[in-house]
């Protein structure tokens, strides 16, 4: 028997020390970012993503979010209509390219609504409409991070 202090993990020979919560440089960085021009959206979505345990970083715009995108891990993109607005339909190869394993998700007004449909044609994993309750957000995030949904269906040859 050693002598540990209560609060220090027993480490067991052989298993690896990263079960017991360190996490290298790469395994820290968010799985999650938000790219959204309108503020009290931004906001509202990092508080809810916050409060419930998800620390999304937040992207100034497309060429910022493309480079910090670009490492082999899955990560979730809340992507916001004036975003889409600002960049057109380029966005999501753009997104696409630098990140395949990405999935992004539209918070979209009723006003735009027509862009729903483009962006889950152009590879959008989701689109979520106005008011943004905290229950659809989660949900959404909680399904791609389970891995419940296929991003993209395969096609038939």
């Amino acid at each position: 028997m050693t002598n540990r202090r209560p609060w220090e993990p027993s480490i067991t020979p052989g298993r690896s020390s990263k079960s017991f919560g360190t996490l290298s440089a790469q395994e820290k960085k968010p799985d999650i970012f938000i790219l959204a021009a309108n503020e009290d959206l931004r906001n509202h979505v990092l508080e809810v993503c916050e409060k419930n345990n998800y620390h999304p970083a937040i992207a100034a715009d497309l060429e910022e979010l493309v480079s910090k995108t670009k490492r082999p891990r899955s990560v979730i993109v809340l992507l916001d209509y004036e975003m889409v607005n600002t960049y057109g339909a380029r966005i999501y190869s753009r997104i696409n390219v630098a990140c395949p394993k990405c999935s992004v998700i539209l918070l979209c007004d009723q006003a735009n609504r027509e862009l729903i449909r483009e962006a889950i044609e152009l590879g959008a994993y989701a689109s979520i409409l106005a008011p943004y309750e905290e229950w659809e957000l989660l949900t959404v995030i909680r399904s791609i991070l389970t891995g419940k949904k296929k991003r993209r269906p395969k096609k038939s040859r």
